[in-house]
């Protein structure tokens, strides 16, 4: 039942939900290439400030990623309101 997953916390969207879309591995996949590069032209230290330039910019995009979830969600329980309360699908008495 969805509610007890909600409750008992077994649904995690930003961590089990990953794209399927070759786009997304192979940007990933770039990303990974451009991190190995400097990590052997910058020192250790300036190494160490992109790794957390890379932490923030993820913690930026998932704050952004929640804000449109609750959005996105928000707007297809309007959606289904305003399918449930049009006249034409009201049952007829």
């Amino acid at each position: 039942m969805i509610l007890d997953a909600i409750f008992d916390g077994q649904i995690y969207p930003s961590e089990t939900v990953v794209p399927k879309c070759k786009a997304f591995w192979e940007a990933n996949e770039a990303a990974t290439t451009i991190m190995s590069y400097f990590e052997q032209k910058l020192s250790k230290e300036d190494y160490e400030k992109l790794e957390r330039l890379n932490d923030r910019l993820a913690d930026s995009q998932n704050i952004q990623n929640k804000e449109q979830f609750k959005y996105g969600f928000a707007m297809g329980v309007l959606l289904m309101k305003e399918v449930y309360e049009h006249p034409e699908f009201k049952p007829k008495e």
